[in-house]
């Protein structure tokens, strides 16, 4: 299982990143991260994000 990561905690790796619903589900919301970066607000409350495979 892949970590899910909270809006505003640092990047660890660099890369795409997708955004996770609150139930789990893909929300097609991507973003192009570098390490070290914030992660993001999220589009709902309660998601989060996670890297791309």
């Amino acid at each position: 299982m892949t970590k899910k990561n909270k809006p505003g905690k640092e990047t660890r790796k660099t890369g795409t990143h997708e955004q996770i619903g609150p139930r789990g589900g893909k929300t097609n919301i991507t973003a192009d991260l570098k390490k070290g970066q914030p992660y993001p607000p999220t589009s709902k409350p309660n998601s989060t994000w996670r890297k791309k495979s």
